[in-house]
């Protein structure tokens, strides 16, 4: 297409514009987003098409076309206006393989074209001036220039007059733009295999308003940028006309048949234990945990300053299998699986670290971590461990599902609106009843009352249940083998009512499910009621247990489709969080659940540390160093015994009420 057919579909397109211009744009708006797919259905095919193989050209035509559309309804120009370009139409967006176009699909063939395509960022710099417009005037002669600079073409910036003479740059009469350079990898739910390594491509984003996380649709243009001296070999790069942040949310292709399917099998009463099952069945038994983790793969209702996402950690004894229930978890498109010690705990939230960008220069990036990666998903944490320069951050995000950052001219607020699911092993190796959950594993007590459940998973020797598991075991070798055995224990799939069940239903079905939004009935208020009253008076819950309860009843009501959380979602979610208190704060003297005791110390432990402090205290009125002796013999009439009151002085010296400037004697702090 030359030029005199370019300028037969002006008329078409200075219309079109002057009447987007009127319903969508603001007039004074120095910036205009014009929609490719809505153009291409306004008629404009042809030069749609030839945008796409020629964007520079075509771009340029459409600021030619907008500036007279704009003239007519102003009777002015615009000034400094930036046009850019989004929503390629489908056509344009597909392979030859019939896929949609991906990171993985930049290749040599896209250079200088038009392509689109979404990406999860891991690496932003921070925002730096570039030189975009620069104003020239020639020392010798006087004459005045005024260019466009390509950042991507460093010779353009070196200017000699046509008299001969080098250029003086006139920087208060230049204009600049904000640039910042990204790094995206294409999402996992996009790859066709993602066992694969996933692919990566960088991003130059002029006139940017800073993105720093999340995932993004980019259109924009592949370009290559020559890195070795010696070859003619190039990497291949982005120059972005447009980046959208989009909401995070997985969209999965549901057919009518899927649909009908799905509403079929939410029908029956058993559908819940049927699909949490089959979504991690290489494990056997546990069908609470695994209600419950299927239930948070639904999530809650999302409402103003609440959380929709259930927090669950567990708590394994070896051997158990939790790093195979974290990794099928995060198969599930959006979710994200990550290995976390304390010496790479930064991985969890997001680095501020100096890096040598694509360009050259080194300078301030963020590397979002996993919790931001996860957005809108959920994140799968094998090995908790959090140390306290973490411990901020992850509060944050567990709580406000946001992690603040502010280093090296850098301040921004990352999205992490995710679910977490959580695993790490007893401090001692084995988890033990008697002993608070706080000082088994090495997650501070803050942290811990973030968490929804708590579900303390543990190998308890039993000769018909490890009969079961070891038989289970091996057929699960078999079956990867021989087809009648996997059929046989349903490994693959499993056929209920006619519906195969198998990964991809399940992921279906919960995509479906999420869409729901069910208000919470008066019969389910009264019973939410009821249990809090209830449990305040006699066990001491707090308002946090009953947030949960909420929105796990939701996310059941969810499950089974209903537009009302009615009072059979009510119970299971309350028989959810009873049964997990009995875990994890069942006190068996005094038979409550005792809340403290999941954060390190019960209501019947704190008593007894009053009683040794007050001692101790009364002692060291006498004198200032309190003997051991004199503490037990005191401590003895309370009815403290002697091997209970050795680790509650180590304790009252953990906290600092106490300390032992000298062997076996104490002093009030």
């Amino acid at each position: 297409m030359d030029m005199e057919t370019l300028e037969d579909f002006k008329d078409y397109l200075v219309a079109y514009l002057r009447n987007i211009h009127q319903e969508d744009i603001i007039l004074d708006s120095e910036k205009i987003v014009i929609d490719l797919n809505k153009l291409y259905e306004y008629g404009l095919m042809e030069f749609v098409e030839f945008l796409v193989d020629n964007p520079e050209e075509g771009i340029k035509f459409i600021k030619e076309c907008y500036y007279e559309a704009y003239y007519t309804l102003k009777n002015e120009y615009p000034k400094n206006i930036i046009v850019s370009v989004r929503n390629l139409p489908k056509i344009f967006k597909t392979t030859r393989k019939g896929k949609i176009f991906t990171v993985e699909d930049i290749r040599s063939n896209t250079l200088g074209k038009l392509v689109e395509f979404e990406g999860i960022i891991v690496m932003a710099s921070k925002i730096r001036p570039m030189l975009k417009y620069a104003y020239y005037i020639c020392p010798k002669c006087g004459r005045e220039y005024y260019k466009e600079i390509d950042i991507l073409n460093f010779e353009s910036e070196k200017s000699v007059c046509e008299c001969g003479s080098e250029l003086n740059l006139i920087e208060d009469k230049s204009t600049y733009t904000d640039f910042q350079e990204i790094k995206v990898q294409q999402p996992l739910d996009l790859m066709e295999n993602p066992e694969e390594p996933p692919k990566y491509v960088t991003v130059f984003l002029e006139n940017s308003s800073g993105v720093y996380a999340g995932r993004v649709k980019i259109t924009g243009v592949p370009i290559k940028i020559r890195k070795s001296k010696k070859l003619p070999i190039y990497e291949i790069y982005v120059k972005a006309i447009h980046c959208e942040v989009l909401d995070g949310d997985v969209k999965i292709k549901l057919t009518n048949s899927d649909i009908e399917n799905i509403k079929k099998l939410a029908k029956r009463q058993d559908i819940i234990d049927i699909l949490a099952d089959r979504l991690i069945p290489e494990i056997r038994g546990h069908s609470a945990i695994k209600r419950a983790v299927f239930l948070q793969q639904i999530k809650g209702v999302k409402k103003p300053g609440k959380r929709a996402d259930i927090h669950i950690l567990l708590i394994t004894d070896p051997g158990i299998g939790k790093t195979v229930i974290l990794r099928k978890i995060a198969e599930i498109p959006g979710n994200l699986y990550g290995s976390v010690t304390t010496a790479t705990g930064v991985g969890l939230t997001a680095a501020v670290v100096r890096e040598k960008t694509e360009i050259g220069e080194d300078t301030w990036v963020i590397k979002p971590g996993l919790l931001v990666k996860a957005h809108k998903g959920t994140a799968c944490i094998d090995e908790l461990t959090v140390n306290k320069d973490l411990q901020s951050y992850i509060l944050e995000a567990m709580e406000s599902q946001t992690i603040h950052i502010s280093k090296g001219g850098i301040n921004a607020k990352l999205p992490a609106e995710c679910a977490i699911l959580a695993a790490c092993n007893p401090r001692w190796g084995r988890f033990n009843p008697e002993v608070s959950v706080a000082e088994q594993i090495n997650i501070p007590a803050p942290l811990l009352s973030r968490f929804d459940l708590i579900f303390p998973i543990r190998d308890v020797s039993d000769k018909n249940r490890d009969r079961d598991i070891a038989e289970y075991i091996i057929d699960l070798h078999r079956a990867y083998l021989d087809d009648n055995i996997n059929k046989k224990i349903g490994l693959n799939y499993l056929e209920v009512d006619g519906v195969k069940i198998d990964k991809e239903f399940i992921i279906k079905y919960i995509y479906y499910a999420r869409q729901k939004k069910p208000v919470i009935s008066e019969r389910a208020k009264e019973l939410f009621i009821n249990y809090y009253v209830e449990m305040r008076k006699k066990h001491q819950i707090t308002a946090r247990q009953l947030e949960s309860a909420i929105r796990i009843a939701e996310a059941h009501a969810k499950a089974k489709l209903k537009d009302v959380v009615d009072e059979e979602d009510a119970k299971e979610a309350i028989n959810i969080i009873t049964e997990c208190l009995k875990e994890i704060a069942y006190d068996p003297e005094t038979g409550i659940f005792d809340v403290d005791k999941i954060l390190g110390v019960s209501k019947k432990e704190r008593d007894k540390l009053i009683v040794v402090y007050e001692i101790i205290k009364e002692l060291a009125e006498k004198s200032e160093l309190v003997e051991y002796v004199d503490i037990a013999e005191e401590a003895k009439k309370k009815g403290i015994k002697e091997d209970e009151l050795e680790n509650i002085i180590k304790k009252l010296v953990k906290y600092g009420d106490i300390d032992e400037p000298k062997p076996g004697r104490y002093r009030i702090l």
